[in-house]
């Protein structure tokens, strides 16, 4: 495995064509217009670390997240999970739990009984590891209730302990958040970077839920149309030396902006009668002391460092 890369994607791409084409082409026997689900695309994951696949629905997070476990085949490129080809060597599943899509389970068993029937596929498990399974994701007071009654966000939490109780050195999450409450979010989150920084799992995971790809993951790569527009370290986005927007109210705005604008290097507008400045983060410190020798009453200062939102809006453009 090279360099502790777990995952490793290289300039993959994905045809698909509708069913009525399929049939089109078969009996017509022509070439039908082909919509490319992904575009060359090419990341890599490294080993424990929680990696992002972010975008819009239809930008292709699905269908790379099928391709990895090897539910469909690629159209070009080349994919690695733990140093074999995907589609060559499929032992590398038996170290990856994945929810993909939806989770799939029986309706009328409980979620301790749909635990207990999956875990017998590949040895059984004992009851108190199903037990804690069911804790750990929220479901303990739900564990003897029908699957068919859960809500959305519950059947998302049992779709995760079923990817999680066999200890996988990769979980490959595909909208695991989708239907969660607040709180059940929260857990959730508390539940993969546990995951990660304590066990050492490596986790995939997808979602168009941008804040909170900013709170969990280390790195995220941005999807457009299928392509990826960018590779992104979180670090880098929170770090304090990135350029912030301020807003500062005061009582002599034009002024303000007359002696921000002589300072130079700081972008600087006036709009209602405020005033806003995008420049490094200790420059604020250095505009203050400015305004208060021009004798300008300073009624707040107002900071909003970038996001990762604002990045993913001048990308996805």
């Amino acid at each position: 495995m090279e360099n502790n890369i777990i995952i490793k994607v290289e300039n993959v791409s994905k045809i698909y064509l509708s069913p009525l084409n399929r049939l089109k082409r078969d009996a017509l026997k022509k070439e039908v217009k082909q919509v490319k689900a992904l575009d060359d695309v090419s990341l890599e994951v490294k080993e424990g670390e929680i990696f992002g696949l972010l975008g819009a629905n239809g930008s292709g997070k699905t269908t790379l997240i099928k391709l990895i476990c090897n539910l469909i085949t690629k159209d070009g490129g080349n994919i690695t999970v733990f140093g074999k080809d995907v589609e060559k060597d499929r032992a590398y599943l038996q170290e990856v739990g994945a929810i993909v899509e939806a989770p799939t389970m029986f309706k009328n068993l409980t979620g301790r009984e749909n635990l207990r029937y999956f875990a017998s596929l590949s040895g059984g498990l004992p009851e108190q590891r199903i037990d804690d399974i069911l804790n750990l994701v929220g479901l303990r007071d739900r564990a003897d209730s029908k699957f068919g009654t859960y809500s959305l966000g519950m059947q998302q939490r049992l779709g995760i302990a079923q990817a999680i109780m066999s200890n996988p050195k990769l979980l490959v999450l595909d909208e695991p958040i989708n239907g969660l409450d607040p709180d059940g979010i929260m857990q959730m989150r508390e539940l993969f970077q546990k995951l990660s920084k304590t066990y050492g799992t490596t986790i995939l995971i997808s979602s168009h839920i941008l804040n909170e790809m900013q709170e969990l993951c280390d790195r995220v790569a941005i999807l457009v149309a299928g392509k990826i527009v960018a590779i992104k370290d979180l670090k880098e986005i929170v770090d304090s030396t990135q350029k912030v927007i301020a807003r500062i109210a005061c009582d002599k705005p034009q002024e303000a902006f007359d002696a921000i604008e002589k300072l130079g290097d700081i972008e600087v507008k006036l709009v209602d009668g405020q005033v806003y400045v995008r420049c490094e983060n200790e420059k604020i410190a250095l505009i203050n002391k400015e305004l208060v020798k021009k004798d300008i009453s300073i009624f707040s200062i107002t900071i909003k460092k970038r996001t990762l939102e604002d990045i993913y809006k001048e990308l996805a453009k």
